[in-house]
């Protein structure tokens, strides 16, 4: 099984992180699962059947992606972790960044347009769209609101269709079932277009979008969803447990815990 979406942090940041984010958080998780360290975030998955890893990187900052980039490359080497990239999409030092990434066999980045203040379709991200195209790297979004932005929706559905539609030949993956708790605008903006959906961060606990979901799946297919838990912020098994909740047989459960994410990562 691969989960899609996952966070670590250097061990001297970690917990800061935790105490930061996780107050945001605390509306849907009440706990970490993880301290988000390295060793932690190992031991958990492997208790929790997790074979491999998906593990997003996010610059906040541009000054900062060199740093994020140099932690995602040492994380890569370890055989368990697919660990991507970030740049800060806006500013005009992401080239090197980038080939730098692709050069170390790094499969992707994260971007994250609300920690990232852009919004998805901004004709500056272009340039960085464009790259990735050229690259063969894989650009995994946020997509919907987040929890600690609420006041904010930096990668609506219907932004995000535009983006899909502008660059064909992108791998793009939306988190969160495409947008968190935009559910409805993702199944007439974005479902069904060429682009992928992680199932991170939606537990038992929302069981009101189910409906949206199942519709969602009949239109997109279950080919284009990737398994995801937002580890530490979503515990893996709330994550599976959703998953069965949904109107899936068990090849596309197949599909979604596993192979979907063996074709794109590996083929």
């Amino acid at each position: 099984m691969i989960d899609f979406h996952a966070h670590i942090y250097p061990d001297a940041l970690a917990a800061g992180v935790i105490h930061k984010l996780g107050a945001a958080a605390a509306e849907i998780v009440c706990m970490p699962s993880t301290d988000a360290t390295y060793t932690d975030t190992k031991r958990y998955f492997k208790e929790n059947g997790i074979d491999k890893f998906v593990v997003l990187n996010i610059a906040t900052r541009e000054k900062q992606h060199k740093n994020v980039n140099d932690f995602a490359i040492a994380l890569d080497q370890d055989p368990d972790i697919i660990s991507f990239g970030s740049v800060y999409p806006t500013g005009d030092t992401f080239e090197p960044e980038l080939l730098r990434l692709k050069a170390a066999g790094i499969k992707g980045i994260k971007l994250h347009p609300e920690y990232q203040d852009f919004a998805v379709n901004d004709r500056r991200a272009f340039r960085v769209y464009e790259m990735c195209r050229d690259l063969d790297l894989i650009i995994s979004f946020h997509a919907g609101y987040d929890l600690a932005y609420m006041h904010r929706l930096n990668c609506p559905a219907d932004a995000a269709r535009d983006v899909v539609n502008n660059f064909p030949k992108n791998k793009f993956v939306f988190a969160h079932f495409g947008g968190y708790r935009i559910f409805d605008a993702v199944n007439e903006y974005l479902a069904g277009q060429n682009c992928y959906f992680d199932t991170s961060f939606v537990s038992e606990h929302e069981r009101e979008f189910i409906p949206a979901i199942n519709k969602m799946i009949k239109k997109h297919g279950a080919e284009g969803f990737l398994f995801g838990s937002d580890t530490p912020w979503m515990h893996v098994k709330k994550s599976i447990e959703f998953i069965d909740m949904l109107d899936l047989t068990d090849r596309e459960k197949e599909l979604i815990f596993d192979g979907n994410a063996r074709a794109l990562l590996f083929k």
